[in-house]
């Protein structure tokens, strides 16, 4: 039976034409960036940048000696529930765009919360690449890691100021 659902599984892939299956790709990644907007292109970053800080700590971890599996499962965890704290951020930004359209209210944005935590979490994987290289007593330029982890604090002060911006506006309306 086992050997059956092989041959079957085998005899798909042999017939599957590769210029559907890219086709079928491209085309799926193409609505993905309609609907997310100027989301995906850092998106996209962010998913690169998770990659580059996983491996340079790999590397990081292998040139001192404490490679542990517990340790890069743990990091892998942590990468996919950055996925998560973004989606909530998308998440509120979709519940505030729609019901502020529905109280005739209209939000020139497609995403805030979501472009800001995505942005957060770009800066946080390239001050931790930074650190991994550093671990291995690479010399870097002291500019370099002061511009990401002011960029990374600019980004944070932005959503402060929005959540204060709306505590203000709670405070007006009591």
């Amino acid at each position: 039976l086992a050997e059956t659902r092989r041959m079957k599984m085998k005899n798909l892939f042999d017939k599957t034409d590769p210029v559907i299956v890219k086709t079928g790709f491209v085309g799926f990644m193409t609505i993905i960036a309609a609907q997310l907007g100027i989301l995906f292109p850092v998106l996209v970053l962010l998913l690169l940048c998770m990659v580059v800080d996983y491996i340079t700590g790999i590397i990081s971890a292998g040139y001192h000696g404490k490679i542990k599996s517990s340790v890069g499962l743990w990091g892998i965890v942590k990468k996919l529930l950055y996925a998560v704290i973004v989606a909530v951020a998308i998440a509120c930004d979709w519940v505030i765009i729609n019901v502020a359209e529905q109280v005739g209210i209209i939000i020139p944005a497609d995403t805030f919360f979501g472009l800001l935590v995505s942005l957060w979490l770009i800066f946080n994987e390239l001050i931790s690449i930074l650190e991994n290289l550093i671990e291995m007593e690479m010399t870097l330029p002291g500019f370099l890691i002061a511009l990401v982890d002011k960029f990374k604090h600019l980004i944070e002060n932005q959503g402060s100021a929005a959540v204060d911006a709306v505590n203000v506006k709670d405070k007006e309306n009591e």
